[in-house]
């Protein structure tokens, strides 16, 4: 017997292309919704591992202001005949210090609005003094200049009960040697300092460090996103051996930072504990000031990741003065908060 030949009717074939479509419908949107919250999740992984590393750098800097080896800045008497003085100004006023809210054509070129902090600390490393310990106004003799000291440097010489900072004058060379003795000039004949004598004869339980000043502040990095906004970083600037005495040029950190606001943990009533945290702008006295509370707006490259702002699905964050960051970018946000003490201020 013959058999008859069998096709798809008109309506079973509508069924077929109405099913194709729902079921690709869906795969687009599960494909949508997986690649949005893989952009949203790439984003946060981002910002969290940019504001780790700038909080790890600045609290590491933070919790040494004010370090001069092995003693409290409060307990010990600096002598500073390095010139100028004021780049050394080293005390419990001066180890830390910050500027709030800065305006436009600051020096740092720090983007306004946001807060530039200042440090002051000896160097962790130090060398130990040997020799010419016999006269104020001759020089220092150390292990070796495995700082890297050259001349104009400036250099702290402490016993935990003096610290004097002088500048030096003559080329110590040996640069890295650990072994080869070091001299350390510290005349007034060349207008590197304003004396040449020490405020006490040194022996061999000093230690000498690199003096070192840190500026931290966010500007623009001069680079735009895709969508060309622009990219703002968290920078430094040192002063450190092998300067010669000159700080140096800004330097990024880590960009995605897009403003960095600080409070001051103040001790109000001389119980050496913090007691309110103030701004910069209303610090009266930063001999009083213990502990930094640094909060960081952090931002993520990508565009058009989150709602912006008025739209149903914006993304809604809270900055440290409570006001809501607005996003006209699509950008993904957040605030990272963290408290860090200046442990050479602590009792």
């Amino acid at each position: 017997m013959k058999l008859s030949q069998r096709g798809f009717g008109l309506v079973e074939l509508m069924i077929s292309v109405t099913l194709g479509l729902f079921l690709s419908t869906a795969v687009i949107q599960v494909f949508l919704a997986t690649n949005s919250s893989s952009k949203v999740q790439d984003s946060l992984a981002q910002i969290q591992e940019n504001a780790r590393f700038a909080m790890r750098f600045i609290g590491k800097e933070i919790r040494m202001a004010g370090y001069m080896g092995c003693s409290s800045i409060g307990n010990i008497n600096v002598n500073v005949i390095a010139v100028p003085a004021n780049t050394v100004d080293f005390s419990l006023a001066t180890a830390l210090v910050g500027e709030d809210d800065v305006a436009a054509g600051n020096a740092l070129g720090a983007i306004v609005g946001s807060d530039i902090l200042h440090i002051k600390k000896a160097s962790e490393n130090d060398i130990n003094v040997t020799g010419n310990m016999n006269t104020v106004n001759a020089n220092l003799q150390i292990e070796n200049n495995s700082l890297g000291f050259v001349t104009g440097d400036y250099v702290m010489v402490s016993d935990c009960l003096n610290a004097d900072v002088f500048r030096i004058v003559n080329n110590p060379g040996n640069n890295g040697n650990g072994n080869a003795a070091t001299t350390l000039t510290h005349s007034n004949g060349q207008g590197l300092n304003s004396s040449n004598n020490l405020s006490k004869l040194y022996q061999t339980d000093a230690e000498v460090f690199s003096f070192e000043s840190v500026d931290y502040f966010v500007r623009d990095t001069g680079r735009d996103t895709a969508g060309g906004r622009p990219i703002n970083a968290l920078y430094m600037r040192r002063l450190i051996a092998g300067s010669g005495g000159a700080i140096s040029a800004a330097t990024e950190l880590v960009e995605g930072v897009e403003n960095m606001q600080l409070t001051y943990g103040v001790d109000t009533n001389g119980d050496r504990a913090v007691d309110e945290y103030q701004s910069g702008a209303a610090v009266a006295d930063w001999t009083d000031v213990l502990s930094v509370r640094i909060s960081l707006q952090m931002v993520a490259s990508e565009e058009n990741i989150v709602g912006k702002t008025g739209s149903e699905s914006a993304q809604s964050i809270i900055d440290v003065n409570g006001n809501v960051v607005a996003n006209t970018d699509g950008r993904f946000r957040q605030i990272f908060t963290n408290v860090f003490a200046i442990r050479n201020k602590l009792p």
